[in-house]
């Protein structure tokens, strides 16, 4: 028998069947990710390395959906606006695969996807005259909290069970609260104003 015109395999389509997994189940292994791929793990290896080129491979997976939705390339000119708006597009597209963050965290990023998108947030900093220092910290800062928020869109809306005797304040700010929006929304846009105004006071003073 002759081969197959087309390879039934390849990278793309192993980070992709790995991503569904990380999806249902929180986590991958390349026995999993043959037998989802009715393949034997060898013809896996044949096209990446490992685990590690796997996870950086849903990473990148991850990063080239939000670049391609346009997203991070909507806001106006205020690098206010831009960093608003790159914190919300990519809480977006990881809280869709909140599952996959844990593991993403682990690895550091190599990927020209995921790199991309990161370059566009230093951008925003650099081109408005912060200093190599704070810019560091301002795309730190913003990852750390968009991180965060993403994993936090999959909770409940309701996360902490609060007992009225044991925890009286929390039970009863949640009983007593009545948000106009989701919990997780409301509080993701007001811990972005705050780092937002935070990173104004770094901006060099112009004369």
């Amino acid at each position: 028998m002759g081969r197959p015109r087309t390879a039934i395999l390849s990278p793309e389509k192993i980070y992709r069947a790995a991503l569904e997994l990380v999806d249902e189940v929180g986590d991958f292994t390349l026995p999993g990710l043959a037998r989802k791929l009715s393949v034997s793990p060898s013809s896996i290896y044949h096209h990446v390395q490992g685990r590690p080129e796997i996870i950086n491979g849903i990473r990148s997976v991850i990063g080239s959906d939000a670049l391609a939705s346009g997203d991070f390339f909507t806001a106006g000119p205020d690098w206010r606006d831009r960093a608003a708006a790159w914190a919300r597009s990519y809480r977006r597209a990881l809280g869709q695969h909140a599952k996959a963050i844990p593991l993403l965290v682990g690895e550091a990023v190599t990927d020209k996807a995921t790199l991309d998108i990161y370059e566009h947030l230093a951008a925003v900093f650099v081109e408005q005259g912060f200093a190599a220092n704070d810019v560091v910290v301002a795309v730190t800062v913003l990852d750390s909290f968009m991180l965060g928020s993403a994993l936090d869109m999959a909770s409940p809306e309701l996360s902490w069970l609060a007992d009225p005797e044991a925890q009286p304040a929390l039970h009863g700010a949640f009983a007593g609260a009545s948000l106009e929006g989701k919990r997780s929304e409301l509080g993701f846009e007001a811990g972005v104003d705050a780092i937002i105004a935070y990173l104004e006071t770094l901006l060099p003073v112009r004369s």
